[in-house]
């Protein structure tokens, strides 16, 4: 038996059924779980989550006991920051613990090496771990399924499957655990058609297009009723229809509410030819009156990027050689990407293609869509405040008394840390010009695109661009004299600082197509830690005016500032906008050797070096042949050796 519960917020005329039933994941069904007591239960977790859940059922004793909390924030850090799906946590995780053992000799010092060697900046997740509660919370928590229930609010985003698999699921044939979730709607989708349950079929969330709005601000609509009602159009030479000035934009009180622009009534009220309708359609003593309401944002807003392609054109919105010059020229027409977050794509998208298959139905357009590809961008999270009641309270107005625990500055009311998307509604957005003013533009672009991947959800804490601002820094020192302000260049490249550039170059021209912003900047952190170490860690310089020129060239569409500084000190003229993007050597980009971990019962006892391409039994021997493992085989009886060429050595031991 299936309970069914009825709520005014479901949408009668929205597709098939009443509600999802995923309060975990819908901000409306979770607010009608929790107020009924229903059950609510995590079916997806972003990257972040699914990373915290593994380590909670991986978290040693020791660490249980000790400093688990960065622990767990150095392997969030380095599981987000790179692409790394749940198959490599175990490795990753396995990685953190061996640099803890050993730490890089820079690790405490904030600089970007120990930004790089962390992975992300993990800093930025110790507030978010301590507001999960203790260790044994957190367990409970994901072992549950009531991550979400505990924090107070959904997740309403894409991520991976979680306690998505059925207790027989061998016999239903289906399970979507750890599948991203276009992926497991796809494998629930085939599962429903195999077994004759359900048919695919694509709905489309269509909205009504309410054209007409109450306000001042919006296009006049070029329409006037004579005195019958009857409605005629104003000619083109009178378009466009100008808006009145206004003294005062409050409402008119009255007991039959009217639109803002009825207070005009010069303009409100005139005659056909003084509107601009034509002789030949109404004369023009006729009076007339216009039409009050004016078009909503989403009437510019659709088809402004058109305009674009030939902003200076008084003939028409946008020539045609032009428009078939920028949105016909790829082939599948429309402009190349669209960026945007799930919500706003589905109002401004879906107009937008309205828009355009108007245009190109009237023939003034050269294709019916608009864009050729879509991307949603992840959403900026952050810390919002609640009172016990449930009440927000400004993040400005709060402050942190003791590790974990926070009150309201004014009244010292205690107030609990709920991690949410940033918006107006939760009082928890960041004014970019703050984080502008303290670090500059550069880092906060920089720090932006280095968080994670641009499709997942990302918690934002402005106190860790400082991690960013240093690396800038340290480039900086790398290639200029504090002292003089003038260039530090050495005359004969670096050999391995050589090979690292182009690498670097290499990396970043594939993943900027692919929008992968934070592995291209770990690669230019990288860089920096090569040459910094090449040029004895700073004490001489590390680059050639060649290599300088180059790295500048990497830099620009990160740091555009700096960039063009280092450019123009170099001597060149002009903005390096215009210059081509360095071109790798293929032959430098094929390492001699590979260096991976052996692992000895489940922890990193070595590493070896092996030759590139070499063999698993290569691989095997090296292993054994190394002194640490030799140590740690010491009394124990081997069972198996797992090699995953170019990652890893893993001993089984008993």
């Amino acid at each position: 038996m299936i309970p069914v519960w009825t709520a005014d917020y479901v949408l009668m005329g929205y597709g098939h059924g009443a509600i999802m039933a995923v309060p975990a994941h819908d901000e409306r069904d979770f607010e009608f779980a929790k107020r009924y007591r229903l059950p609510i239960r995590d079916v997806v977790y972003p990257r972040a989550h699914l990373a915290i859940a593994f380590y909670v059922r991986h978290a040693t004793h020791e660490e249980e006991a000790g400093d688990w909390k960065r622990v767990l924030a150095d392997f969030l850090g380095l599981s987000t920051t790179a692409d790394i799906g749940p198959d490599l946590f175990a490795e990753v995780l396995a990685a953190v613990r061996t640099r803890r053992e050993a730490p890089p000799a820079n690790e405490g010092d904030g600089s970007a090496a120990a930004v790089t060697a962390r992975g992300s900046i993990s800093g930025e997740y110790i507030d978010a771990i301590a507001a999960m509660g203790t260790l044994a919370d957190m367990r409970e928590q994901f072992g549950s399924g009531q991550h979400f229930a505990a924090g107070g609010a959904a997740f309403a985003g894409q991520g991976y499957a979680v306690n998505s698999s059925s207790a027989n699921a061998k016999d239903v044939g289906v399970t979507l655990d750890l599948l991203p979730t276009a992926q497991a709607k796809a494998r629930a989708i085939d599962w429903l058609e195999a077994t004759g349950h359900g048919n695919r079929k694509v709905n489309y969330r269509l909205r009504d297009w309410a054209f007409s709005r109450q306000r001042y601000w919006g296009e006049p609509f070029p329409i006037v009723f004579d005195a019958q009602g009857r409605h005629y159009p104003v000619s083109e030479a009178a378009l466009p229809v100008s808006l009145p000035e206004l003294a005062d934009y409050s409402p008119v009180e009255s007991d039959e509410p009217m639109p803002l622009l009825a207070k005009a009534t010069t303009w409100m009220n005139t005659t056909a030819g003084a509107a601009g309708v034509s002789p030949d359609v109404l004369a023009p003593e006729t009076p007339v009156r216009r039409e009050a309401n004016t078009m909503p944002g989403s009437a510019g807003s659709s088809w402004y990027f058109l305009r674009y392609c030939d902003p200076t054109n008084r003939e028409r919105f946008v020539g045609r050689e032009a428009e078939k010059y920028w949105l016909g020229a790829s082939g599948s027409g429309g402009t190349d990407i669209y960026i945007g977050g799930s919500e706003h794509s589905v109002g401004h998208l879906l107009y937008s293609r309205f828009w355009q298959k108007i245009l190109f139905d009237l023939g003034e357009v050269s294709t019916s869509e608009p864009f050729a590809r879509l991307f949603h961008q992840g959403l900026i999270t952050s810390f919002a405040y609640q009172r016990a009641d449930k009440t927000i309270v400004p993040t400005d107005e709060v402050k942190e008394v003791s590790e974990g625990r926070h009150v309201v500055a004014a009244t010292g009311e205690t107030v609990t840390p709920v991690l949410t998307k940033m918006s107006k509604r939760y009082k928890n957005v960041v004014n970019p010009d703050d984080v502008i003013a303290e670090f500059g533009a550069d880092t906060f672009r920089l720090y932006e695109m280095y968080m994670g991947p641009l499709e997942q959800s990302k918690p934002w804490n402005t106190r860790d661009a400082v991690g960013i601002f240093r690396f800038l820094q340290r480039l900086w020192r790398l290639a200029v004299d504090e002292q003089t302000g003038e260039l530090r260049l050495r005359a004969e490249p670096d050999a391995g600082v050589e090979k690292q550039l182009h690498r670097t170059v290499a990396k970043v021209a594939n993943d900027v197509p692919r929008l992968a912003f934070n592995t291209a900047i770990s690669s230019l952190i990288e860089f920096v830690n090569v040459a910094t170490s090449a040029s004895g860690g700073g004490a001489a310089a590390g680059l050639t005016r060649d290599q300088l020129a180059r790295i500048a060239l990497v830099l620009a569409p990160f740091a555009p500032h700096m960039a063009e500084e280092l450019w123009a000190r170099l001597g060149n003229r002009g903005s390096l906008a215009y210059q081509s993007f360095p071109v790798p050597d293929p032959t430098l980009l094929v390492d001699d050797t590979v260096e991976v971990p052996v692992q000895v019962g489940g922890k990193v006892r070595a590493k070896i070096t092996v030759p590139a391409g070499a063999d698993k039994a290569a691989y095997e021997a090296a292993a054994m042949a190394d002194e640490k493992v030799q140590a740690a085989l010491v009394g124990k009886t081997i069972q198996k050796v797992v090699v995953v060429p170019g990652k890893m050595v893993s001993i089984v031991v008993t």
